[in-house]
C-alpha cells in the first residue's frame, strides 16, 4: 500500500460547520500521521490556511481528499491525473464519494492505515476540431446552446455513418457516468470495471435510436449538418468546453489517463447503488 505523505484537500464549501470538520481532518493528518497538508487556493483562503496549492499541481501529491459532493469530485478529477482521490461527502447525493461526512475521520484513519483498495476508472478523451479538451469522468454532452431548441447531429462510429438525428443532444458516458445524467436520460447502468463508452440520445424525435455501448477501441464522431443553423456546444462533466459549427467535428475515445479512487473493500459499487439510488 502507498504511504500518503503529501496530501491535498480540495473543497468549494463555505459552510462554517464543514470548515470545522475539515480542520479536524487537517489536525489528524498532521498530528497523528505527520503528513504535509495543502489546500486549494480558494478553500485555503476561506480557512485562513497558509499552505496552498494550485489545482494544476494536484498530480504532485500522494493523495487528494475531495471534501464536497459529486460536483467537487468531478471538478477535482480534472486535475488529479492519476493521483488517488478520496471523497468525503459534504454535498447532497455523493455517489462518487467513499465516506459520509459523519464517518470522515474514522474512514480517513482507515485509509491512512492501509485498509483501502484503488479503483481505476476510465475517462473520455474529447477533441473538438483536433484540439484536445479537458477529459471527462462522467460524460461529454453535445447539445443545442438554447436548451429549449432541438439539435440536428450526425453520428459516426469508426467512420460508419449512423445517420442524422433530431434530439436535445447526444450524450457519451463512461461507466462511472452511467449512473448520472446517462441514467436519467434512459441509459444503462454499467459496472465501473467494464470498459466501454455509452451513446445515449437525449429526447430523440426518432424512436429508432436507443442507448448502446461502444468498445473502448472505437472512435465516436459527432458533427453538425450544414443545414442546421443553431449553436451547438460541448459540455464535459457539466463544464462548457467549446462550440461547434457546421464544419466542426467532435471525436471521443477512451483517454490514456484514468481517475483512481480510494475505496473500501467491504463497500463497493453495488453498495453505493443500494444506498444512494435506492436499488
Amino acid at each position: 500500500m502507498t504511504h500518503f505523505n503529501k496530501i491535498a484537500i480540495v473543497s468549494r464549501t463555505t459552510r462554517s460547520e464543514h470548515q470545522i470538520q475539515c480542520q479536524q481532518i487537517v489536525d489528524l493528518l498532521i498530528e497523528k500521521y505527520g503528513s504535509s497538508v495543502y489546500m486549494n487556493e480558494s478553500f485555503g483562503k476561506n480557512m485562513n490556511y497558509t499552505k496552498i496549492t494550485p489545482m494544476e499541481q494536484l498530480n504532485d501529491f500522494d493523495l487528494v481528499i475531495a471534501f464536497g459532493g459529486d460536483g467537487t469530485i468531478l471538478w477535482t478529477s480534472r486535475y488529479t491525473n492519476e493521483t488517488p482521490l478520496f471523497g468525503i461527502n459534504a454535498g447532497h447525493l455523493g455517489f462518487l464519494t467513499a465516506s459520509t461526512l459523519k464517518d470522515g475521520l474514522k474512514n480517513l484513519q482507515r485509509v491512512m492505515s492501509g485498509g483501502y483498495i484503488l479503483e481505476h476508472c476510465m475517462r473520455l478523451n474529447v477533441k473538438l476540431n483536433g484540439k484536445e479538451l479537458p477529459s471527462a469522468l462522467n460524460e461529454a454532452y453535445i447539445t443545442n446552446k438554447l436548451s429549449a431548441h432541438i439539435c440536428h447531429l450526425d453520428l459516426y462510429v469508426d467512420d460508419f455513418y449512423l445517420g442524422k438525428h433530431l434530439l436535445d443532444g447526444i450524450l457519451v458516458s463512461t461507466p462511472v457516468g452511467s449512473t448520472a445524467y446517462a441514467l436519467s436520460a434512459g441509459g444503462s447502468i454499467i459496472e465501473p470495471s467494464f470498459k466501454a463508452m455509452q451513446i445515449v440520445p437525449v429526447n430523440s424525435v426518432s424512436r429508432r435510436m436507443r442507448p448502446f455501448l461502444i468498445p473502448v477501441g472505437s472512435t465516436i464522431s459527432i458533427t453538425v449538418p450544414e443545414s442546421f443553423d443553431g449553436e451547438v456546444i460541448v459540455i464535459n462533466d457539466g463544464f462548457l468546453e467549446g462550440k461547434l459549427h457546421p464544419d466542426s467535428i467532435v471525436k471521443l475515445t477512451m483517454a490514456n489517463k484514468k481517475t483512481i479512487f480510494v475505496r473500501f473493500p467491504d463497500y463497493g459499487f453495488f453498495n453505493r447503488l443500494k444506498d444512494k439510488l435506492d436499488f
